[in-house]
């Protein structure tokens, strides 16, 4: 009965809907990116790029290439939205967006990885196959095919594990007990809205919004998946995310947000709003909608097996970091993939020393890429491995060992180091256990 359920065919259209939504915040995603200058900032201007464990093979492109594709990203997310050649234009877009993703590991984001799997679940769902460009509704409302109910419900468990696990994030002493990091936070946005300074400067009004963000974050799910409270939820959700949008810098997040949780609503709810607008009744014309005399499948095939294995490394990896030792807003092991939406304010510095020399970092790093790099640990083994073959490519001596000076401060917190001074950096592996050395 289970697998029955699973397979029941719904109608399509709200994950037509949410195919759109995806094809506007990324088409806007990779739009910013060519107006900021970020292409030149993140990919060009850097001599030296950092990588995600076991993704070592992914390298940037020359300079040329590297325009070549934000030019090919923007032109199939744009194709997305409008509809056109979805397959491939959801293809192509997938991996080239997760190839400029994980070309440098200082620019991950947790929305980054959001749209990549995105991507690739909207490029294996039946939408894929559909032949109506957004344009014309009138006929892909009238003539999209059903779909198993199961694509409803992975897209939106993925859509529910990012608001549940960002708030189990913050099930922390200095979100709850301190109002940390918001604290902060609110008092460098002084001034975004004038009006509202004297009480977002208040300090009742950071442990405020600190529970409010657990309350929502672990609550929404639950609201959207209930019909009583679905609407009104999505309007809490509409007003939180255009909210902080305005008072932090966090991008699309909120854009993408926003339009995916329209997913949790009835599949055939933009038929429901276009006949309440246009005042007309939309009928199908597709026999294929005709869900009572359609057989139901109650095996389950390849591509339903694969969503269940995708879900359920979903559901396990981001509690991977509680098989490492500390906190893991400081030792930053096993903290991506996890949904650990800022949880914690980082700021570090980092002086690097070979040869009884010092080396400032920022004289071979970005701004940006110094920033991250030393506030995370993983980051600065890399680079001091990197150093060691320079100076072998420099003066000939092999394996020269080298030490760091770094300090970091979570939340506004004393400073204190990463690793000993007289830790040589070069002697640790990264792997897939915790890093010797590491100050936990």
């Amino acid at each position: 009965m289970a697998i029955k359920h699973l397979l029941q065919p719904v109608p399509s259209l709200s994950l037509h809907f949410f195919r759109i939504g995806y094809g506007f915040a990324t088409t806007i995603l990779i739009f910013r990116y060519f107006y900021y200058g970020w292409i030149h900032t993140y990919f060009i201007k850097p001599t030296f790029f950092f990588k995600h464990f076991g993704w070592e093979w992914i390298h940037p492109l020359p300079p040329v290439f590297t325009y070549l594709l934000f030019g090919m990203l923007f032109i199939t997310a744009f194709g997305i939205f409008l509809g056109y050649y979805l397959r491939i234009n959801l293809l192509v877009f997938t991996i080239g967006f997760t190839w400029f993703h994980f070309s440098d590991a200082t620019i991950y984001l947790n929305h980054y990885y959001l749209v990549s799997l995105l991507g690739f679940l909207l490029w294996l769902s039946p939408v894929s196959k559909s032949n109506y460009p957004t344009l014309r509704w009138r006929d892909w409302i009238q003539n999209t095919n059903p779909i198993p109910k199961l694509w409803l419900y992975v897209f939106r468990l993925q859509m529910g594990l990012v608001y549940f696990f960002g708030g189990i994030a913050k099930l922390q002493p200095d979100w709850l007990f301190e109002a940390l990091p918001l604290k902060l936070w609110l008092y460098q946005s002084e001034g975004k809205f004038p009006l509202l300074d004297p009480i977002l400067g208040l300090p009742i009004t950071a442990f405020v919004f600190s529970w409010i963000g657990v309350i929502f974050d672990l609550s929404i799910p639950i609201l959207l998946c209930t019909k009583r409270f679905r609407l009104p939820a999505w309007f809490v959700v509409l007003f939180f995310h255009s909210f902080t949008s305005f008072l932090f810098p966090i991008g699309i997040f909120p854009i993408v947000m926003s339009l995916s949780s329209l997913i949790f609503f009835a599949p055939d709810w933009p038929r429901t709003i276009i006949e309440k607008i246009k005042k007309i009744k939309v009928e199908t014309e597709n026999p294929k909608m005709d869900f009572k005399k359609r057989p139901v499948k109650d095996i389950l095939g390849f591509k339903e097996y694969l969503l269940i294995t995708y879900l359920t490394l979903q559901v396990t990896i981001p509690f991977r970091h509680i098989l490492y030792p500390g906190q893991v807003i400081w030792t930053e092991e096993a903290i991506k993939y996890s949904w650990q939406v800022m949880v914690a304010d980082k700021v570090g510095s980092a002086v690097f020393w070979i040869q009884n020399k010092p080396i400032d970092p920022k004289e071979i790093l970005t701004d940006y890429q110094y920033r991250m790099m030393t506030i995370q640990p993983e980051h600065i083994v890399q680079f001091a491995n990197y150093l060691q073959q320079k100076e072998y490519e420099k003066s000939g001596t092999k394996d020269v060992p080298v030490f760091v000076q770094s300090n970091v401060s979570i939340n506004g917190k004393p400073a204190r180091p990463l690793f000993s001074p007289n830790e040589d950096l070069t002697k640790i592996k990264i792997n897939f256990f915790p890093l010797k050395g590491l100050i936990r």
